[in-house]
């Protein structure tokens, strides 16, 4: 036998089908009656089948806490996350807010002393000239009045030496300033002043709302901003001399802003040569610290009402005994006081409370 029919030979062998037999048949006969194929009761009981009908071993309950735990840990780690997420936005935010304000307060500072006002003082003390009008300690001017009244009433009391001054020997650093008050208070009829202190940033227009909410968050203009204003308790009068006590109110912004330098009059270099000054359209205030402390939101520090002269100095000698720093400083019924507030950023009931004694008045 050649190649060629061992491959033919080969070929039929495998196609060649098995013959059936009646053992074969008899392996593969299933009794469908019995076990339930032939009216599908079998594959019908599958679907039936819930979770709680089979039994897990220990190694497949094992599984199953694990994947519990892994969901919790899961939850977990998301909900850390979108908290971290948030609160990075929120810290951007606030930074934005910071700078946001910076800018505004800068460009303002810039733009009121553009025209050649300053904050050194020292051409505007002119006692020789008998132009510049002071309020010192012992002085016995009608301070209860504004400062409008005090100058009418100099010049009532000697028409003669008012009518004779020239009008070019008024003040001009008064005058500049004036001007400058004037511009803000015709983009908000709500400012008060301006506010600023030697050596520090604070250096800020006042303004005065209707409530002591309001400027918490909105600029000098009106406009929302976080870091909000510096800004005279509502309770106050309108000028400065009226109230025994001018409260100010700002934050204490980290980045240094606002009312945060009021910290530096724990030091005694601040608190024993530092002063604040006031203008308003009435006038230039000097005031002399004499009460610098850490005390409670709940503390009437921030006292705008007095019974009598009386009330008012036993108040002030009060705030003396709380200082941190002692100062030898009187009161009497021509004494007036300002309070500058300000949170610690420590605890959120505490504030930092800065007095101080006016020791001096420019009016002209």
């Amino acid at each position: 036998m050649n190649l060629s029919d061992k491959l033919k030979s080969l070929k039929s062998a495998l196609t060649e089908k098995p013959e059936e037999t009646d053992d074969f048949e008899g392996e593969l006969t299933f009794d469908k009656q019995e076990h339930g194929f032939e009216n599908g009761t079998f594959l019908n009981s599958l679907d039936e089948l819930s979770e709680n009908d089979i039994e897990l071993n220990a190694a497949a309950e094992q599984s199953a806490k694990l994947s519990m735990t892994e969901i919790m840990r899961r939850i977990v780690f998301y909900s850390c996350f979108a908290v971290f997420i948030v609160s990075c936005l929120l810290l951007v935010q606030n930074l934005i807010a910071k700078q946001k304000g910076v800018e505004i307060y800068d460009r303002l500072e810039q733009e009121f002393f553009s025209t050649g006002f300053s904050m050194d003082l020292s051409s505007a003390f002119r006692p020789d000239e008998g132009v510049v009008k002071y309020l010192s300690a012992g002085a016995e001017s009608p301070t209860l009045n504004d400062m409008t009244s005090i100058r009418e009433g100099m010049a009532a009391q000697n028409p003669t030496e008012s009518a004779a001054l020239p009008e070019e020997e008024h003040n001009e650093e008064l005058e500049k300033m004036r001007a400058g008050l004037m511009s803000l208070a015709r983009i908000n009829p709500d400012v008060y002043g301006w506010i600023t202190v030697e050596g520090t940033n604070i250096n800020y227009p006042l303004v005065q709302g209707e409530d002591n909410d309001y400027y918490l968050n909105h600029a000098y203009t009106g406009d929302y901003l976080p870091i909000g204003s510096i800004f005279v308790d509502f309770r106050c009068e309108d000028s400065i001399t009226r109230n025994f006590n001018t409260v100010i109110y700002g934050h204490n912004i980290t980045t240094g802003t606002m009312f945060h330098d009021v910290t530096k009059f724990f030091r005694d270099d601040y608190f024993n040569d530092t002063y604040i000054y006031i203008y308003t359209l009435d006038g230039i205030y000097v005031y002399e610290p004499f009460s610098i402390y850490k005390t409670r939101e709940d503390y009437n520090y921030f006292r705008t009402g007095f019974t009598s002269v009386e009330d008012f100095v036993g108040f002030a000698e009060e705030l003396c005994g709380n200082s941190d720093k002692e100062k030898e400083i009187s009161f009497d019924k021509n004494s007036r006081i300002i309070t500058l507030s300000t949170c610690t950023n420590i605890v959120q009931s505490e504030r930092y409370a800065l007095h101080a004694k006016l020791v001096k008045t420019i009016l002209d």
